[in-house]
């Protein structure tokens, strides 16, 4: 008998996992996690918007429980890096924006990912939709712990303008500029199934959605981690044929709506298949909107470190588990979701590299007396290190702060740096005021938290603390660029 049909087979396991420290009884919870790219902080109902209509987000707040503080990262690799290690981002995909098309470099074979974390504990394991943490052979989802992968490997702008990738719905498909980018390919365990044309694009939330109901449907009976990736709302906008034309918003707003449909239809799923009562769902965004979102009240858009660029709308349920209708704000992020998952399905967390999440459960459970998970924040973009924030109090660190300039070599360090910017984000969520000369203890207090990142992420460029990116030699596209849109794709072996 294998361990994973052992495991499967247990009605129930007792968890020791530092939940609050209590025993607790229960069987093996499933994991869900959907990820939305790039979706402003107020594009859904909970969070605050008055222009598109997610009723099955409002339900899902109702019964379950909104982390208003909860961040992922500027960009998407390494939002998705962090969700995947339990690490920030330049600990475990130290690169200085995102991953490209047949590049040489992806997330190292050797991390630890939470799909290799859950698989060891008995899980399935899946990821339907986006991936973007290296399309080479070696670093794509199967190699990462993950027994199913449908979807593509990285955002779905990253293909000839002559495929509509480079255009919204229903707008002129320019020529490509150049060599360009290869054609972009939708997989199936690392198998090219074809090359994503305007039709499709405007297909991929559908097809992602019936994908993850059939997978829950089909793994009704033993634990499983499903991670449902839309590449909506990305740029390129193409909602569904079902949806185009449906808000009286625009295009964006048809596919937020589309997306709230798909949250629907996989808690649906959860329903019927009865699997409520064990069955922790995720719902996140990797960054923050562009500028057709809406951020409010935050600050800032997506690639900045300003509020608005890495706090996400996110919500868990799990009826009878979470309390439903509530809320919190303390700090959390992509690169919780590792250590808590662990925690809850009775697995063992990497003991041979160092991780930067925390075990949520506490905070998920609404326990009266839990701790926060972290009381420090470190604020990433790339390789910089631009913010600090401690509890309600974040530090601004300009670019000088990091990187002073060659010609104040003569100077110390806080003379040749520009003054920081300090907010106390429990008045201010919107970062407008700037309160630094009112409270210069708290601003040399957080100076302090940034330098002492210097041993170990660092304040710029390469750190020690960083582990080694995963690379190949001679990467090639997963579709050649030369191929027709009727000829044999390349396939990995």
């Amino acid at each position: 008998m294998s361990l994973r049909t052992m495991r499967s087979g247990l009605v129930l396991v007792v968890l020791l996992c530092a939940l609050g420290g209590h025993f607790v009884a229960a069987a093996q919870p499933n994991f869900i996690v959907i990820n939305i790219d790039d979706l402003g902080y107020a594009d859904i109902g909970p969070f605050g918007s008055a222009l598109n209509r997610t009723p099955n987000l409002d339900r899902m707040a109702k019964e379950g429980r909104k982390l208003t503080s909860f961040y992922g990262a500027p960009v998407c690799s390494p939002s998705r890096a962090a969700l995947m290690t339990g690490c920030y981002p330049k600990r475990a995909l130290p690169i200085p924006h995102v991953l490209f098309p047949a590049g040489e470099t992806g997330l190292a074979p050797g991390e630890n990912t939470v799909a290799e974390v859950l698989k060891a504990a008995g899980y399935a394991t899946a990821i339907v939709g986006k991936w973007h943490l290296g399309d080479q052979p070696e670093f794509l989802p199967n190699r990462q712990g993950f027994d199913l992968h449908f979807g593509l490997p990285y955002s779905n702008d990253m293909g000839p303008a002559e495929d509509g990738v480079k255009s919204d719905l229903g707008k002129p498909l320019p020529e490509t500029k150049g060599r360009g980018q290869p054609p972009l390919p939708l997989l199936r365990n690392s198998q090219v199934v074809k090359r994503v044309l305007p039709d499709d694009q405007q297909s991929l939330v559908e097809l992602y959605t019936t994908e993850s109901v059939r997978y829950i449907a089909a793994h009704k009976t033993a634990p499983f981690f499903l991670y449902l990736a839309h590449n909506a709302v990305h740029f390129p906008i193409y909602p569904g044929k079902q949806w185009a034309g449906k808000s009286i918003r625009g295009l964006y707003s048809d596919w937020v709506e589309e997306v709230d449909w798909s949250v629907g239809k996989v808690l649906d799923a959860v329903r019927e298949n009865a699997l409520s009562d064990r069955t922790l769902v995720i719902f996140t965004s990797d960054n923050g909107g562009t500028q057709r979102a809406v951020n409010r009240p935050l600050r800032g858009f997506k690639n900045s470190t300003w509020e608005g660029g890495m706090r996400v709308p996110t919500i868990v349920w799990w009826p009878g588990r979470i309390p439903a209708g509530t809320a919190s704000d303390a700090i959390c992020g992509m690169f919780d979701i590792l250590p808590t998952f662990t925690a809850l399905a009775g697995g063992k967390l990497p003991s041979d590299r160092k991780l930067d999440g925390a075990n949520l459960w506490p905070l998920l459970a609404g326990e009266p007396n839990a701790k926060p998970a972290h009381e420090v924040f470190y604020y990433y973009r790339g390789l910089e290190l631009e913010a600090v924030r401690d509890l309600q109090w974040k530090l601004v660190l300009p670019a000088s702060l990091t990187n002073a300039p060659a010609k104040n070599a003569g100077k110390s360090a806080a003379q040749a740096r520009r003054a920081p910017q300090l907010f106390n984000l429990r008045t201010d969520v919107g970062e407008t005021t700037d309160v630094a000369a009112r409270h210069p203890t708290i601003v040399a207090r957080l100076e302090q938290l940034a330098a002492q990142m210097e041993g170990d992420l660092g304040l710029s460029g390469s750190a020690p603390g960083s582990r080694p990116l995963g690379r190949v030699a001679n990467p090639e596209p997963l579709i050649p660029y030369d191929a027709k849109r009727e000829a044999e794709p390349r396939k990995n072996q």
